[in-house]
């Protein structure tokens, strides 16, 4: 009785503590235990955790770089880290009066897109003041002959200051040009601390300023080059890499990625640091073509909106972000595991809007140890590498390839082996040693060889009772060859013999069979 008694005593306690975790994690009370001021909390769920960011403002000016983040475990409630940014010698609030932002963006030159009030901090990488204004500053984003421009204007007295460091603008333009006619500046930080922590993980790694369009393709044709980053002007399926006469850019498209990675290993990480480079990851994208189309064993991270308003504050944070990243992914955790890591150290990346640094690929993915794009097995024995061959299962490739029908009844395929249209027998057959993909029209990245019905004898796209009767009309010959070819010589012997009629067995009822003209 008692130890019933202790039992059920314990059952209500653990049912209390559950209860009491489950209110806590659903609710908005987190933070209660660890703040008990006015400030405002925005509230982000970011894989396995509740992260709570407060962007520190004085009256209506953000400064830049200070923040408190809480993480707590989504499931249990438990706080997992905090972080604060906070300088101490600031005031409560601005004494003076300010410049109005009209009178702010009639002193910046084009076209004005927007402009936000700032404490600039003393360690900004994108408004690199020496010395650090003590004043709040307009910070003016405009546009002028296609070059996106950051005046930093004093909001006290109405001085010009310097430009800051844009962010790269979608359209046009590793680091790529800032601005062009003429072409000038780099995103230096940006790309060094890629290169300095790409060989941190334990990639040798090379830097190029306004590389010529023959230096990417060198690293994206290559099969060594595992990670690769661009910082520069444009959008979801074009860059701008170099510089073109000094006066306009050299854009690298998604298109070109295609074409240079179409006989070589998908690229394992790509960073597409353009400000709409990762809006959309889908067919035709950089994203899309750097991976390959692929979800496993490549990823890619990159920007999007990062020109727009709603970014300009995750921009500030832009270098520290890519630092959290990379520092997580030098300790091993996925790809993905790092993106969720740095978003929710820095969630002014993730406004309501959509977030400003994107994810796609391999959940699964890591860097570290480091992975290599060196692709050497062959199954087929065609000469190209399974990791990168369309059909991997059958030989299509320049080494050996597949005897094909192109004449008496119909095209088709065999499944007999080739190096030259003499190991196929007559005028109706030649040896094909190409990728093929043309089926279903356009392609779809399988190889037609892949896809074909080798018993489609009659070319209808089914393999059907209608084939099986003209293997019954041809069973037992012998005699099969370009002069007096047989229809349902499947294998390409000679004959028409059981092992034809297995063939067809293995396919019966497929409805899918390649049709051609």
């Amino acid at each position: 009785m008692k130890s019933k008694a202790f039992f059920m005593g314990l059952l209500f306690v653990v049912s209390v503590l559950i209860f009491k975790i489950s209110v806590a994690v659903g609710s908005n009370d987190l933070l209660r235990e660890y703040e008990t001021s006015e400030r405002e909390f925005k509230r982000f769920e970011i894989g396995n955790k509740i992260v709570y960011f407060h962007q520190r403002m004085i009256d209506n000016a953000i400064v830049e770089k200070d923040f408190i983040v809480y993480q707590f475990d989504t499931a249990t409630g438990i706080l997992l880290k905090k972080k604060v940014q906070w300088r101490d010698d600031l005031p409560e609030h601005i004494l003076f009066s300010l410049l109005s932002k009209e009178d702010a963006e009639s002193i910046a030159e084009g076209e004005i897109l927007f402009s936000t009030l700032y404490i600039i901090s003393p360690e900004s990488d994108v408004f690199p003041l020496d010395p650090t204004p003590t004043n709040p500053c307009w910070v003016v984003r405009s546009i002028q002959d296609g070059n996106p421009i950051v005046t930093i204007i004093d909001a006290v007295t109405g001085e010009w200051l310097d430009f800051g460091v844009p962010p790269p603008y979608t359209g046009f333009s590793l680091s790529g040009p800032q601005y062009w006619n003429p072409c000038e500046y780099t995103w230096t930080e940006w790309y060094q601390n890629a290169r300095d922590w790409f060989q941190t993980m334990g990639y040798l790694t090379e830097t190029a300023v306004w590389p010529t369009e023959n230096k990417v393709k060198s690293h994206i044709q290559s099969n060594t080059t595992a990670l690769f980053y661009e910082l520069a002007h444009g959008g979801s399926t074009s860059f701008c890499s170099g510089c073109s006469g000094s006066t306009s850019c050299e854009n690298t498209s998604a298109t070109e990625v295609a074409s240079w990675i179409s006989t070589y290993t998908k690229m394992p990480f790509t960073f597409i640091g353009s400000c709409d480079g990762m809006c959309d990851t889908g067919s035709g994208t950089l994203s899309y073509e750097f991976r390959k189309g692929s979800t496993t064993d490549t990823a890619t991270i990159g920007y999007c909106g990062m020109s727009g308003d709603y970014c300009s504050n995750c921009w500030s944070y832009s270098i520290s972000w890519q630092t959290a990243l990379f520092s997580y992914m030098n300790d091993s955790y996925t790809v993905k595991q790092a993106y969720n890591n740095a978003m929710a150290d820095y969630p002014v990346c993730s406004p309501t809007e959509g977030a400003c640094m994107r994810f796609a690929g391999d959940q699964d993915f890591k860097v570290v140890p480091v992975v290599s794009r060196v692709c050497e097995s062959d199954f087929d024995g065609d000469g190209i590498a399974d990791c990168i061959d369309n059909c991997p299962e059958h030989p299509n490739g320049p080494a050996l390839g597949l005897c094909v029908q192109t004449g008496c009844f119909t095209f088709r395929y065999s499944i007999h082996p080739c190096s030259s249209d003499n190991d196929c027998g007559g005028p109706c057959m030649t040896c094909l040693m190409n990728q093929e993909d043309s089926y279903p029209e356009g392609g779809n990245g399988i190889g037609d060889a892949c896809e074909w019905c080798y018993a489609d004898l009659d070319g209808d796209g089914k393999v059907f009772p209608s084939d099986a009767m003209v293997l019954l009309g041809e069973w037992k010959r012998k005699d099969c060859s370009g002069e007096t070819p047989c229809q349902a010589d499947i294998d390409g012997d000679g004959k028409v013999f059981p092992s034809d009629a297995m063939i067809l067995l293995s396919e019966w009822k497929r409805k899918d069979c390649p049709v051609l003209p």
